[in-house]
C-alpha cells in the first residue's frame, strides 16, 4: 500500500527510517527548543524563583501531555494496522474515539484544577514564597492544555498517515509563535508568569489549528464521525498507548518527588537547579522520543502486513542510531554543560549545583535511548503487556527505590542519580525477560 512517495511495504528500511525519524526528531527538537527558550526567558526575565515555580506547576501540565500521548500513540498504532488491512471504517472509528478521549480528559482535569487550585499548588510542593508564581503559571496553562493535548494526538496520526513533514511543520509553527510571544509578554510587557503561560498556550492553539486543517483537506480519508463510545475501542487505544502515558507521567512523578526532596535538602535553589536540568534533559528525551516515533509506523504497518524481517531490521537500525545519539549527548554534557546552563541563569551557586546535577542525571542516556526504542517496538506490535511492564518499572518502581534510598547515602548526588539508576535497571530487566522468552521458545 502506498501513500504519496513512501511505500511502507517495499521501500528500504534505511529510507523509511530517515523519512519518518528525521521529521519526528526535528519536530521534537523544535518543540524542545521553544520549551528551552521559554525557560531562558523565565530565568532571565523573572529569575530563579520563576524557574522553580514553573517546575512546581508542570506536573499537572505533564499529566495532560501523558494522557494525550496515550490516546495519540495508542490510536495511531491501531490506525496504521487498520490502514494496512484496508479497513477505512475502523480507521475513522478509532480516530473519533481518540479525539473524544482527549476532550473528556481535559474537561475533568481542568475542572478539578480550577475547583481545588490552592490545595493543588501546595500539594505540588510549593512554598509560601513560590505560591503566587506557581499558581500564575498553572491556571492559564491548564485552561489552554486542550490545544496541547490535541496537538500531540493529532501529530501522531498525521505522521503515521505518511505526512511526517506536515507534523513537523505544526511544531515549527508553535515554536515560532511561542518565542515571539515570550519576548513580548515576559520581556516587553513584564507580564511575568502569566505572560509565560499565555505565550505557551497561544502557541499550542496555533499548532492544534494547523493540524486540524490537515483533516479538513479533501484528499484526507481520515474523518471524525459521530457514534456512541465503544468500550472495546477505548480499551484497545488506552492499552496500546499506556506505556507512553507511563513514560511521560513519570516526568510528573519524578518532578514532584525531586522537588520535595530537594526542597528539604537544599531549599528553593535546588528546585531551581533541577528546573534547569529538566529543561536541558527534555531536549535529550525528545530526541529519543522522535526516534521511537519514527520506527512506530514502519513496524506497525509491516506487522499488519506480516513482514517480520523488515520489523527486525527496523529495530536494529533504531538501536544503532540511538547509541550514536547517546554518545554524542554524553560528549556534549561533559564538555559544555556550564556554557549551556548559564543561558538560563548566571548565578554562580545555581550554575555550580545544576552543573554537577546535569552530569550525573545524564550519565545513563545510553540506556534511556535503548528503553525508548524497545518500548516503541513493543507498542507498535500491540505487545502492550511487556511494554507496560517496562514503562511502569522504569517510571515508578525503580525511580521510587532510587529517590528514597540513594539520597540517604550520598545526599543531593543521590537525587541526581535516581533517574540513571531507573534507566539502567529497566534496560537490565528488559534484556533478562527478552532472553528468557527466547530461551523458552527454543526449548
Amino acid at each position: 500500500m502506498k501513500f504519496h512517495s513512501i511505500d511502507l511495504e517495499k521501500d528500504s528500511i534505511g529510507r523509511l527510517f530517515f523519512n519518518f525519524s528525521f521529521p519526528a526528531v526535528m519536530g521534537m527538537l523544535i518543540s524542545a527548543f521553544y520549551v528551552i527558550v521559554d525557560g531562558i526567558f523565565i530565568g532571565r526575565g523573572i529569575g530563579g524563583d520563576g524557574l522553580a515555580a514553573i517546575n512546581l506547576a508542570y506536573p499537572i501540565i505533564t499529566l495532560t501531555i501523558a494522557l494525550s500521548l496515550m490516546f495519540g500513540t495508542g490510536g495511531a498504532t491501531v490506525i496504521s494496522i487498520k490502514q494496512a488491512e484496508g479497513n477505512l471504517k475502523e480507521v475513522n472509528r478509532y480516530f473519533s474515539h481518540m479525539i473524544t478521549l482527549n476532550i473528556i480528559s481535559y474537561i475533568i482535569i481542568c475542572s478539578l484544577t480550577l475547583i481545588f487550585q490552592n490545595k493543588i499548588v501546595y500539594l505540588l510542593g510549593s512554598s509560601d514564597k513560590l505560591f503566587y508564581l506557581t499558581k500564575s503559571y498553572l491556571i492559564p496553562g491548564v485552561i489552554f492544555s486542550i490545544f496541547f493535548m490535541l496537538s500531540i494526538s493529532l501529530n501522531a496520526v498525521v505522521r503515521n498517515n505518511n505526512s511526517p513533514n506536515f507534523a513537523m511543520a505544526s511544531m515549527g509553527i508553535g515554536a515560532i509563535v511561542n518565542i515571539v510571544l515570550d519576548a513580548l509578554f515576559i520581556i516587553k510587557f513584564k507580564w511575568g508568569m502569566y505572560g509565560a503561560a499565555y505565550a505557551t498556550g497561544i502557541a499550542q492553539m496555533a499548532s492544534a489549528l494547523f493540524l486540524l486543517s490537515y483533516f479538513l483537506k479533501k484528499d484526507c480519508n481520515i474523518k471524525f464521525i459521530k457514534e456512541r463510545l465503544n468500550f472495546q475501542i477505548l480499551k484497545r487505544i488506552c492499552l496500546n498507548g499506556f506505556s507512553s502515558f507511563v513514560l511521560e507521567f513519570a516526568v510528573a512523578v519524578i518532578t514532584i518527588l525531586f522537588n520535595s526532596t530537594l526542597m528539604v535538602l537544599t531549599g528553593e535553589i535546588g528546585v531551581a537547579a533541577f528546573s534547569i536540568i529538566a529543561y536541558i534533559f527534555y531536549v535529550f528525551r525528545m530526541i529519543f522520543n522522535g526516534l521511537a516515533q519514527g520506527i512506530q509506523p514502519i513496524i506497525s504497518y509491516n506487522f499488519g502486513a506480516k513482514h517480520l524481517e523488515r520489523i527486525k531490521a527496523t529495530l536494529i537500525l533504531g538501536h544503532k542510531i540511538s547509541l550514536i545519539v547517546a554518545l554524542s549527548i554524553l560528549f556534549l554534557v561533559y564538555f559544555e554543560r556550564n556554557f549551556i546552563i548559564e543561558f538560563f541563569n548566571g548565578d554562580l551557586e545555581l550554575v555550580k549545583l545544576a552543573s554537577r546535577g546535569l552530569l550525573i542525571y545524564s550519565s545513563a542516556v545510553i540506556f534511556l535511548g535503548a528503553n525508548f526504542i524497545n518500548i516503541s517496538y513493543l507498542q507498535s506490535m500491540e505487545k502492550a503487556t511487556f511494554a507496560n511492564f517496562l514503562s511502569f518499572g522504569r517510571s515508578f518502581i525503580f525511580i521510587t527505590i532510587g529517590i528514597f534510598t540513594l539520597p540517604t547515602f550520598i545526599g543531593v548526588d543521590g537525587v541526581w542519580l535516581s533517574l540513571p539508576f531507573a534507566d539502567f535497571m529497566t534496560f537490565l530487566t528488559g534484556t533478562i525477560v527478552a532472553l528468557k522468552k527466547r530461551v523458552n521458545k527454543t526449548l
